[in-house]
């Protein structure tokens, strides 16, 4: 008895119907995942706003409760004859906090976009061969040849304004200057990051300043990985007339 119900238990299962397959909603995607472009913008305003506010809680742990301790005093007197002096000497210390802040997060941006740049130039450049051929290299062993790490140098910058800022900005350098001598100066005319700031606004000039440690940040990483060691700086092209005008002065160390 019990070996004839189990094998109607069987013969029920196996009649049973098949599990519905899955609609075309459900299904995996197979091909690429597509991320809108504000998305970025506003992480990295995000970052920004984050990196400030560390930088600021971080200087004012390291200072220590004296400043703070300063600030109540001024604030509890009324400010005159040897309090004016204290509230000078608050005033400035207020201003210290300030820009040691400021010089904290703008190096912690800086660092942050140095890891993005060497690790997306990783992917970017693994299968490009940046240098002079071997002919060229043979024929430059000389004393009175050209350098070769020039040219290497040379090629690396390209490669910097070409594929490395299409892949970042969807959108090649505007124009590359250099004195082949390690000197290297990237122009930008609109920098999408900065296009949505007013132009002629201070409030907007040191909020660029600030996205623009980014970059630079990327376009060192970017070259530490190509074994290119080198000092990058920013600046406006128009005087602060057009925010999104901008370029990269990069020095190679030697």
């Amino acid at each position: 008895q019990t070996a004839a119900k189990d094998q109607q238990e069987t013969m029920t299962s196996s009649s049973a119907p098949p599990p519905p397959a899955p609609s075309s909603g459900n299904a995996p995607r197979t091909g690429p995942t597509h991320v809108s472009e504000a998305a970025y913008e506003f992480l990295l305003a995000e970052i920004l706003h984050w990196v400030e506010k560390e930088c600021a809680k971080e200087t004012r742990r390291r200072l220590g409760p004296a400043a703070s301790d300063s600030d109540a005093k001024t604030t509890a007197t009324g400010g005159t004859g040897r309090d004016d002096a204290t509230a000078t000497e608050t005033a400035q210390s207020r201003e210290e906090r300030a820009i040691m802040s400021a010089e904290r997060a703008a190096a912690k941006i800086e660092r942050l976009g140095f890891d993005v740049g060497y690790r997306l130039c990783e992917r970017l450049a693994q299968h490009k061969a940046l240098g002079p051929p071997p002919a060229a290299a043979s024929s430059s062993s000389g004393k009175d040849g050209p350098d070769p790490s020039a040219s290497v140098q040379l090629e690396a910058v390209k490669f910097l304004c070409k594929e490395f800022w299409t892949e970042v900005f969807r959108k090649q350098i505007d124009k590359l200057q250099t004195n082949h001598r390690g000197v290297f100066v990237l122009k930008d005319h609109e920098l999408r990051w900065l296009r949505r700031l007013p132009p002629e606004d201070e409030t907007a000039r040191v909020a660029a300043i600030k996205m623009l440690a980014f970059p630079c940040g990327l376009i060192r990483g970017a070259l530490s990985n190509l074994g290119i060691a080198a000092v990058v700086s920013c600046d406006f092209l128009a005087d602060g007339k057009n925010m999104a005008a901008c370029s990269f002065n990069i020095k190679v160390k030697s």
